[in-house]
């Protein structure tokens, strides 16, 4: 919430810099405003390339994607697991507890044990559903690690 306080601030800036005609003022408050926009929208995805079979985890800095590009082959299966988010209700009891199942697809490495997280789903048959479909699009195999009780992997 800072950094997008201080872009908004820059934007600010600006316009009143822009009033007052001191043009260099405005253009570099406008250039400080865009670059904490961006740095606080921290925009971040997954890219892949089917023709070359690689896959990127990049990182948006306006219409430029940084990321480096790894082969899907290192990758051998698409696999699915379940997380739990635990919420107090109230402060008074140890007891009143919320819990939030999230479904998470990842790309998967089980020989290294390493994964790249592709999406996260609330409806565990929507994610079976994304994981399968998926799986079937990169010809991999699909494995469903809630049931082969995997706990952890190290996230790429």
């Amino acid at each position: 919430p800072f950094i997008a306080m201080a872009a908004l601030a820059c934007f600010i800036l600006c316009i009143s810099f822009f009033i007052d005609l001191e043009i260099l003022a405005g253009v570099v408050s406008l250039m400080v405003g865009l670059f904490s926009l961006n740095w606080a929208l921290d925009i971040r995805g997954i890219e892949l390339n089917r023709e070359r079979k690689e896959i990127r985890e990049y990182k948006a800095l306006f219409w430029w994607r940084m990321g480096r590009f790894t082969s899907i082959s290192e990758y051998n299966a698409i696999g699915l697991l379940q997380e739990n988010v635990v919420v107090r209700t109230t402060r008074f009891s140890d007891h009143a507890t919320d819990t939030f199942h999230y479904y998470r697809i990842y790309l998967v490495d089980e020989i290294n044990n390493k994964a790249i997280f592709l999406a996260e789903m609330s409806n565990f048959h929507n994610a079976d559903i994304s994981a399968k479909r998926i799986a079937e699009l990169t010809g991999m195999t699909y494995v469903n690690l809630l049931k082969k009780g995997i706990r952890k992997v190290s996230i790429v």
